[in-house]
């Protein structure tokens, strides 16, 4: 159903209830703990673990670096949101912006410095500086997210009417005109960020009443999409919305919407359940297809095929109580299909004694979960659970009954998964950067040998800001951390109250700069019988520089034609490299891969990932989310037919309903 607009007779009802509803005090407070435990352990609060090193700081105080603008004691005054890296650049959303330095909604930094480093040394060394600040002028408006399009052109922020429950409206405004979130109650907006100190806006949408809580963007079929979660049901309008964005009118075109098909809890008010909160987007690593990690409260994670953007299909159900965040590893974690999923953890569960609830009376919840069986059957998969960590739970400390806390002091918040390489090894090791708010940053490492989350690394960074530069209506503590995105091996954290962090693991290697570079591949389809020719295609659709490109395709399929190239064997892989560089102006590079022939090579078969070299072959870089699965009917065309696709057992159990389909048009008579 079409989003209706928020009236101002409606406005102030749906802020009452938002705040109830998120169990938000009007003022902030720490419930103490027991004499002999506390909570909070103040004991650890501006240190860190001995391999973990805080490099460097920045309080968002003004455009210019962190020695200069970036000063405890010259803040940004409001709150801080989420953070996203891309290339040599953070992207920082900021929930609100006071009378002292008004009129801000996101900040730009370069993080070059900390890009360019090769050693522990040149990271301590480095500096992150703000380029700019693209404005607010809507100061009742709160930016809760930022995400980035791949080729880093683009910002999407979503907005909601909510920064009033902290009393954080000023009357002033930004007095740019070109850079302004318009008077959109809540909503979406894209941002042209081509012109890092200049960002523009050139598209909104904001016909929501609780507005746009988180979004995210993602390529699909060559189109730009924006998933936005509106979050709160009310009026019968939560749920994922996903927007085509045109790149040339900058139009954001509602193209559908999804929501849970369960009824809601009849045991518990409407809003638990119906909760859309957060989305990400990735496209499969074993499949290649557009796959959605959907947290939806206490309807638990949602797992979607979102290949047509259109008509969207759940593949896969996680329960949990209080989904609020979730991202699936970037690869295959020794072969399956992980993903992280956390709840925020409300200080009300305490009082209501809530059943059946993963690690009770404690700071919260980080789930590991096997979604592997996705994409393998048609219907919904439930997926179930490999590992839980949790900071404090006071089942594992003796004499203490409860950790008992305001709002969601210490809950797990926002996370990235990333696989970090051994220098000396080259094992693939996958780490969780885990923002917890008060608790800090949390290092978390996926142990495939037994599917355990560990810890392996903390800090609690403190600085020492303003008091009344502070989100004091929410939670006035230090450490507040929001976000956490890494890039060459160092994290960098949003804080709410502080402003951004940059934290180094001594166990995670630095690798240098690596080159931005967005590459799309696309062939003729995904069913093949023996001998028949599958033309692919790689086309760059962004390159700060020329680099040289190469596809993997198994070793039973060989190379027939194509642009100039060189095939090797590796790995038990055919690589197919293309010889001359190529640059955003020449883009496209095509080869022709022949399939194999005979009975015995039937079956599905991954092509990817693709890979790209800055340094002339030397060192080869993955480029995610370019794998796709191809399958085989074994025989050659002449003697394929239906009934011996039908009799061939288990050849396309991976394509389901879609490959059936597509067979059928093949070869009907």
């Amino acid at each position: 159903m079409p989003p209706t607009p928020l009236g101002k007779p409606t406005r102030r009802t749906i802020l009452k209830a938002t705040a109830g509803a998120l169990g938000v005090a009007a003022v902030s407070g720490v419930a103490a703990g027991s004499d002999e435990y506390d909570p909070f352990k103040p004991e650890t609060v501006g240190k860190s673990s001995d391999n973990v090193t805080n490099v460097g700081y920045h309080s968002l105080g003004g455009i210019g670096g962190e020695s200069t603008a970036g000063r405890p004691e010259n803040p940004h005054y409001g709150g801080v949101t989420e953070i996203r890296t891309h290339g040599d650049y953070a992207f920082v959303s900021l929930f609100s912006s006071r009378t002292e330095t008004d009129g801000r909604g996101v900040a730009i930094v370069d993080i070059s410095d900390y890009n360019r480093a090769e050693t522990q040394a040149d990271v301590e060394q480095a500096e992150m500086t703000v380029l700019s600040f693209f404005g607010n002028q809507s100061p009742g408006t709160a930016i809760m997210d930022v995400k980035g399009s791949a080729d880093g052109n683009y910002l999407f922020l979503g907005t909601q009417p909510i920064s009033a429950l902290y009393n954080e409206v000023t009357t002033g405004t930004d007095s740019d005109a070109d850079s302004t979130s318009g008077t959109n109650t809540g909503g979406l907006i894209a941002v042209d960020i081509t012109d890092k100190g200049n960002p523009t806006v050139v598209g909104t949408f904001d016909a929501f009443s609780t507005g746009i809580h988180n979004l995210f963007h993602h390529r699909i079929g060559g189109a730009d999409y924006v998933f936005a979660c509106k979050d709160i049901e009310y009026a019968g309008d939560a749920g994922m919305y996903v927007f085509e964005f045109h790149r040339d009118t900058g139009l954001l075109e509602l193209v559908n919407r999804w929501t849970v098909p369960e009824e809601p809890n009849t045991d518990a008010a409407p809003f638990p359940f119906f909760y859309c909160h957060d989305v990400e987007v990735q496209d499969d690593p074993k499949t290649g297809t557009p796959t959605a990690y959907l947290s939806y409260w206490d309807a638990g994670l949602q797992v979607l095929d979102v290949s047509d953007p259109t008509s969207i299909t759940r593949i896969g159900r996680f329960e949990m109580r209080q989904a609020h965040f979730a991202t699936p590893a970037p690869d295959l974690v020794d072969g399956k299909r992980v993903c992280i999923a956390s709840h925020e953890e409300p200080s009300g569960d305490y009082d209501e004694g809530v059943e059946e609830k993963t690690n009770p009376k404690s700071t919260g919840t980080v789930f590991l979960v096997d979604v592997d069986g996705v994409y393998e059957e048609a219907g919904t998969t439930e997926l179930p659970e490999l590992d839980n960590w949790t900071w404090q739970n006071a089942a594992a400390i003796d004499g203490v009954d409860d950790i008992s806390f305001t709002n969601f002091a210490l809950s797990p918040h926002n996370s990235t998964v990333e696989k970090h390489l051994d220098p000396e090894t080259g094992d693939e090791n996958f780490w969780v950067h885990q923002a917890h708010y008060h608790g800090g940053l949390r290092y978390l490492r996926i142990d495939p040998a037994s599917w355990t989350l560990k810890e392996d690394g903390w800090s609690r960074p403190q600085y020492d800001v303003p008091e009344d530069s502070m989100l004091g209506g929410l939670n006035a503590t230090t450490p507040n951390i929001w976000g956490a995105d890494e890039s060459n091996g160092v994290t960098f954290a949003s804080d709410i109250n502080q402003g951004v962090h940059a934290i180094y693991n001594a166990e995670i290697p630095i690798s240098g700069a690596t080159p931005v570079v967005a590459l799309s591949r696309s062939d003729d389809g995904s069913v093949f019988t023996g001998g028949q020719t599958d033309h692919v295609t790689l086309s760059v659709d962004y390159a700060g520089e020329p680099v040289l490109v190469r596809d993997r395709l198994p070793e039973s399929w060989s190379v027939v034609d194509g642009d100039d190239h060189t095939t090797s064997l590796e790995g038990g892989a055919r690589m197919v490299e293309f010889t001359t560089p190529v640059s955003e102006a020449d883009g496209v590079r095509n080869y022709f891969a022949e399939a194999p022939t005979g009975v015995e090579a039937t079956g599905d078969y991954t092509f990817g990932p693709v890979e790209f070299s800055h340094d002339g072959g030397e060192t080869w870089h993955e480029i995610k989310a370019t794998t796709e699965v191809n399958t085989v009917g074994g025989v050659d065309t002449n003697t394929l037919t239906l009934g011996t696709i039908g009799g061939t057992a288990g050849v396309f159990y991976h394509q389901r309903e879609k490959v059936l389909s597509a067979v059928r048009g093949l070869f009907e008579d």
